[in-house]
């Protein structure tokens, strides 16, 4: 489905392409002057386009939990922007906390932390994955946003073990 999908909206987005090239072209005549210009057009189109619907990825939104599985790799496997890298969907200043936790968790260690990143409480819970046959493949990540709280340190993280 999401081929499909995702085959669609090129489709579409070719069709408009052309369809704005066109009209700006038929509007400003054929010169080498104009079709610059109509590029020019659709290329701004585009951007903003982009920029709106695009808009920024966030984790969740505040007192959501997001549920996320990676893999030896930290490579999120199942979740939100499957098969990126599990540690670029959080802020940097916590990145090196999370990769121990996870890493934690491949070698069997349940983890529960929570942390303070930009006046939000982010709460984390690690857990390994064990196939039938015993091993540690996977490990799932819980995460989610607590309430806001006033920033009490100069510092951009505290963690609490």
């Amino acid at each position: 489905m999401r081929l499909v999908t995702r085959a669609v909206s090129s489709v579409v987005l070719a069709g408009v392409i052309v369809a704005v090239l066109a009209a700006v072209t038929a509007a400003l005549g054929s010169s080498p002057s104009s079709i610059v210009a109509s590029v020019v057009v659709a290329a701004a189109l585009l951007y903003a386009s982009s920029r709106w619907l695009g808009g920024s990825q966030q984790l969740a939104a505040p007192g959501a939990t997001t549920v996320i599985v990676f893999d030896r790799l930290l490579q999120v496997v199942a979740g939100p922007s499957t098969g990126g890298s599990l540690l670029a969907q959080f802020p940097a200043a916590i990145r090196p906390e999370l990769e121990m936790r996870c890493q934690m968790a491949l070698r069997g260690e349940h983890t529960y932390f929570s942390c303070e990143c930009g006046g939000v409480r982010l709460s984390f819970d690690v857990s390994p994955v064990q196939n039938p046959n015993g091993p540690v493949t996977y490990g799932v990540l819980l995460a989610g946003h607590g309430p806001a709280m006033p920033v009490l340190a100069p510092a951009p993280l505290t963690t609490v073990a």
